[in-house]
């Protein structure tokens, strides 16, 4: 059984240490309003509230202590999705993405049931805990989940399985085989964090980045014992979690020495962006760790024959302000022609867990992305964020594959 989050007297010096921190935020905002056509949940309602100026405004009220929480706030500030596109034109420079987290936060350490963010609910903290954070559980399960599809009986599994079901690709990716490379390793040690999907969802692409960068003449490791990087614990109200899960995977890292991590997904990267602050380890986005090798790092790349639909993920276009990575790294490939999805700018509504806890709302944003590839009719979609393919995946009968999967493949037509 999972506790509830700890509410201590110390959850009083925490609470105004917080409601400080969010006024100081959100009185930055000059409530100019130009943030609020670029947010995709006050395009799904129209509602002032569930726009970045509206969720700022509800925040101050609470810091402020003008404003108690209750249902009807929570879910105004729990629907976010944390793309931080309004951060991204924001004239003013607000730090939405840290105020947002930060009133996640505060909503948690209220005394009100109904005023706490959905994923602090204990299934949702039971299936975060013991299931999607646990690499190895959920590669078993997910290996039972495509054997079920491959019996044809993967509609079925997904119904079994509930409101997790609904979030499952229609078609999951086979499991990738190793393809030694025979470039000496000679530039150096690279650590490679492979997250939570690692041996499920992103399994292809995790053996993917390992097979590409030894092909550059680099040494890979990819520690066990690494953990989830915390992006689920920062965006649902538990910034110490995400603290604690960051300070164990530094420690994993450095313990074998390594100065570089590369993070294959950019929802990871992002949250693990924090370890260069914190623990003076280097953290690079494979896609965008990629695009900087100099020319002479690069082995021969075969030609693919193949159009391509390229998805941009909110974390990689705004958290990383990284929007050319894929289409940069991709047009080393030979052969391959790119199409960007109509509507790029706008998030899917995958959003790590957000899927889950609003289904109806994230598959209304999902929606126009199924139709532009629909209309564009490509060979392969590419994603750089494991949570945005799979939720592409769940909507329609295709697979989403990472950049850096086709790269491995060219690197082996060229063998």
């Amino acid at each position: 059984m999972i506790a509830d989050p700890p509410r201590t007297p110390s959850h009083i010096d925490s609470t105004a240490t917080l409601d400080e921190t969010i006024r100081r935020d959100a009185l930055d905002c000059v409530m100019c309003g130009i943030c609020v056509p670029h947010c995709p949940t006050f395009a799904l309602t129209d509602n002032e509230a569930d726009g970045p100026r509206g969720r700022i405004s509800l925040l101050l009220g609470i810091s402020q202590g003008d404003l108690e929480p209750d249902a009807a706030v929570r879910r105004h500030l729990d629907t976010c999705l944390t793309c931080r596109a309004c951060e991204t034109v924001c004239p003013s420079g607000v730090q939405y993405g840290r105020l947002i987290d930060n009133g996640r936060a505060r909503l948690a350490q209220s005394e009100s049931g109904d005023a706490r963010p959905r994923a602090q609910a204990r299934q949702w903290r039971l299936l975060r805990d013991q299931l999607l954070t646990r690499r190895r559980r959920l590669g078993w399960a997910y290996g039972l989940y495509r054997l079920a599809a491959r019996l044809r009986l993967g509609g079925l599994a997904r119904r079994l399985a509930g409101p997790l079901g609904r979030a499952l690709p229609r078609q999951p990716a086979a499991p990738s085989t190793s393809r030694p490379s025979h470039v000496k390793p000679s530039r150096g040690t690279v650590g490679l964090f492979i997250g939570c999907t690692g041996a499920a969802m992103n399994a292809p692409a995790a053996r993917a980045a390992a097979d590409v960068i030894r092909a550059l003449g680099y040494r890979v490791v990819t520690p066990g014992e690494q953990v989830c990087c915390g992006a689920m614990h920062a965006h649902g109200g538990e910034p110490a979690g995400a603290e604690a899960l960051r300070a164990r995977n530094a420690r994993v890292f450095a313990r074998r020495g390594i100065e570089t991590i590369v993070v294959v997904g950019t929802a990871c990267a992002s949250e693990l962006g924090r370890l260069e602050t914190e623990h003076g380890i280097a953290v690079r986005e494979i896609t965008d760790w990629l695009v900087d090798r100099p020319a002479e790092e690069w082995p021969t790349l075969g030609t693919l024959d193949r159009h391509i639909a390229i998805h941009t993920p909110c974390s990689q276009r705004h958290h990383l302000a990284s929007p050319g990575a894929t289409r940069r790294l991709l047009e080393r490939v030979p052969g391959l022609s790119l199409t960007a999805i109509d509507g790029n700018q706008r998030c899917c509504g995958a959003a790590g867990l957000q899927a889950l806890l609003y289904p109806d709302e994230a598959e209304r944003l999902r929606e126009p992305k199924l139709d532009s590839i629909a209309r564009i009719r490509p060979d392969t979609v590419v994603s750089a964020n494991v949570g945005c393919a799979t939720h592409l995946a769940a909507g329609a009968d295709l697979t989403v594959r990472q950049p850096v999967e086709l790269l491995a493949e060219s690197i082996l037509a060229a063998r």
